[in-house]
């Protein structure tokens, strides 16, 4: 019933003040979070309580100040110090102009893109450069070491 093209991968990463400790770290695993104060996006889904829930099985609650479902807003807390907040790889990278410093997550979850529509729908010319525009938006993600490479220079 529908057609698929692929857009991209992406993994977990921290974001945090470019001042904050994990500045000096190469990777951020769960018990790296225990004392963080935690901006929290999309609660609900599974693959962002992973860390969270690594840090209540090590028997430490994860101080969480504030929880909301849609990003864009982290960015804000984070950059004005108020916390630290685990996002995935390509919305972090929308945060660029915040100049947050990003670190890789492990454990992390997998997220695959994918753009989807009805099979045999024939596409108009903007719907053609639209779907190309954002599958080179997606290709244009940099690697985990690109992006750590770019906010520790």
């Amino acid at each position: 019933m529908f057609e698929w093209a692929p857009l991209g991968s992406a993994r977990n990463v921290c974001i945090f003040h470019p001042d904050h400790r994990f500045s000096k770290q190469t990777c951020i695993e769960a018990q790296d979070l225990a004392g963080e104060t935690i901006v929290d996006i999309d609660p609900q889904f599974a693959a962002h309580q992973m860390n969270f829930n690594a840090l209540r099985f090590a028997g430490v609650e994860p101080d969480i100040l504030v929880e909301f479902d849609c990003n864009g807003h982290e960015a804000g807390y984070v950059s004005a110090g108020l916390g630290i907040s685990i996002t995935n790889e390509i919305i972090a990278r929308e945060y660029a102009a915040f100049q947050l410093g990003v670190r890789p997550v492990e454990p992390s979850a997998l997220y695959h893109y994918v753009a989807i529509w009805q099979r045999g729908r024939t596409f108009s010319n903007a719907l053609n450069v639209s779907l190309e525009a954002i599958i080179t938006a997606f290709s244009k993600t940099p690697t985990r070491e690109q992006q750590f490479l770019q906010t520790s220079s």
